[in-house]
């Protein structure tokens, strides 16, 4: 039996000139045999067209799923992005935290010590801002934090009425997102409001203290 190698090319000049291929010599025994194999080979191409078919439905269904997901990433890509803008618009926001003081205190409803921390906030930007949420950290002598509190802008209690009130009602108080008055609802450049953050059962060994903005609101006029 003849083995053909691909690349091999053993042919020489004249030797194929005698050579001849005619249909006529088959007999209609193999030619019968050949119209159904035919007829059996159309079959199975039609078969493996309409498999075929199926297959590049199958693929090009895919594809278009896979580029409405892609689409649909990048869009949730960008809304994630101008949330995080309006929320933390960058350094180019300008917040003024000033007028810090503190007072340790006990409650009348508890043997606790209790520590009040009260300042001022103000807009130094040039358009207005709203639900400003402070971060207040208390650290030891070794600058380790020992307790952090979230409170919004704008809630200010008087600390006798603060000596009377359950530790529910306090936090409650402090996280009034509109603030006093709706103080923290829009606050305009140059107008500060105040604020206060209360430690219930101040942890012991407590020295130091610093009051960051967490987050906040941008608002645009239209």
């Amino acid at each position: 039996m003849e083995r053909w190698t691909l690349g091999d090319d053993n042919h020489q000049e004249g030797k194929d000139k005698n050579i001849d291929f005619t249909l006529d010599d088959f007999s209609e025994n193999i030619n019968g045999q050949n119209v159904r194999k035919k007829l059996s080979e159309t079959s199975e191409n039609n078969k493996f067209q309409k498999k075929n078919n199926q297959n590049r439905k199958i693929r090009y269904n895919t594809v278009g799923k896979k580029i409405f997901y892609i689409f649909l990433s990048i869009a949730a890509i960008i809304s994630i992005y101008y949330i995080f803008k309006t929320f933390y618009p960058s350094n180019n926001i300008h917040i003024k935290i000033f007028n810090l003081k503190t007072k340790l205190y006990r409650s009348k409803t508890l043997p606790e010590n209790n520590l009040l921390i009260t300042g001022f906030l103000s807009n130094n930007n040039k358009f207005p801002i709203g639900f400003v949420k402070l971060k207040c950290d208390l650290y030891s002598s070794k600058n380790i934090i020992l307790a952090t509190k979230y409170v919004y802008a704008g809630n200010s209690i008087n600390i006798n009425k603060l000596k009377t009130m359950s530790n529910v009602s306090i936090n409650q108080a402090t996280q009034n997102k509109n603030g006093n008055n709706m103080s923290d609802l829009e606050i305009l450049p140059q107008r500060p409001i105040k604020f206060m953050v209360v430690f219930l059962n101040v942890p012991t060994g407590t020295k130091n203290f610093s009051v960051n903005v967490s987050h906040f609101y941008v608002i645009k006029k239209k």
